[in-house]
């Protein structure tokens, strides 16, 4: 059985090297798959997997002789490599201290950012867990302000022509609607909504504020929803670890969700896909001085 994404429909293919494999075990042991056993002194592909390889590489990853290949659902011998030794890796320390001092950037100096480092965002995003390999994140990027600016006043556009129907769909939908969705739609989502584009007519961006870099992360329905998300993050860091400021918007989803067939043809959008996140990026216009501890809503030990 194969696991199919909108990327491919095929298992991963395993090749062993029988000259090299001593037969410790530790693929067979770490396979999510369950794709190979050892029966009579030979390792084998499982002829029971739970679905297939699905080249997520760990096998090849471990193997300590090098024995191993996987290839397929994307992956190529060409995409494995060695991994740095520990001490020349972030320590928690560090990687505390640059999450610590990340916060959502809202104000841009005027200037563009390197393609170098669009580049180095999209190759540490790139990264990110996913619940099935091959990642089905896609990203729509939006490079330059001018750029940027556009997709803002198209979004005003489909926002305007969805406002008309938000009152009747409202009192349609109100009967259905548990009281505390009904109440965050009508006290924080519709006010919401007004804001942006009373400011967007007022001459004032509050929707991706001038940023000279856009990017929406977004997964097709074969995904799991949380994919996007987490991508997003990694961009986040991996933006603040070059000296750029980001932001995570969540307004945009809901419009593109709904968006005519004319907007997703210009940016390239399925018809169909699940809620999706944008994140700004730039060259933050004001540096701050203190960082602020946070604390999560909760932490139920059981």
């Amino acid at each position: 059985m194969t696991i199919k994404t909108s990327r491919t429909n095929e298992n991963g293919k395993i090749s062993i090297d029988y000259g090299k494999c001593n037969l410790c075990g530790l693929c067979v042991e770490i396979c999510p798959d369950n794709s190979l056993i050892i029966k009579e002194e030979k390792l084998i592909e499982s002829p029971t997997p739970f679905f297939g390889c699905l080249a997520c590489g760990h096998c090849v990853s471990i193997c300590p002789k090098d024995a191993i290949m996987v290839t397929g659902r994307t992956v190529s011998a060409n995409d494995y490599s060695k991994l740095l030794k520990d001490e020349t890796k972030s320590n928690y320390d560090q990687l505390y201290s640059l999450m610590f001092a990340r916060r959502s950037i809202r104000h841009f100096k005027d200037k563009e950012i390197e393609k170098e480092k669009i580049d180095k965002i999209i190759e540490a995003t790139s990264t990110a867990p996913m619940g099935i390999p091959p990642s089905d994140v896609k990203v729509l990027l939006i490079n330059g302000r001018k750029k940027v600016r556009e997709f803002t006043k198209d979004f005003f556009v489909e926002l305007k022509r969805m406002k008309k129907m938000m009152p009747l769909m409202t009192q349609i939908m109100r009967p259905f609607m548990p009281k505390d969705q009904y109440e965050a739609f009508r006290s924080f989502i519709i006010p919401l909504m007004n804001g942006l584009s009373t400011g967007y007519e007022e001459g004032h961006d509050y929707l991706l504020y001038d940023a000279p870099l856009a990017m929406y992360f977004y997964c097709t329905l074969f995904a799991d929803s949380a994919d996007a998300i987490i991508a997003a993050t990694y961009s986040t860091l991996a933006a603040e670890s070059m000296g750029l400021g980001s932001c995570m918007i969540g307004t945009v989803s809901p419009v593109i969700q709904r968006a005519s067939k004319k907007f997703k043809a210009k940016y390239r959008l399925k018809l169909k896909t699940q809620s999706g996140i944008m994140v700004v990026f730039g060259y933050p216009k004001y540096r701050f001085q203190k960082g602020v501890k946070r604390t999560l809503g909760s932490v139920d030990q059981m």
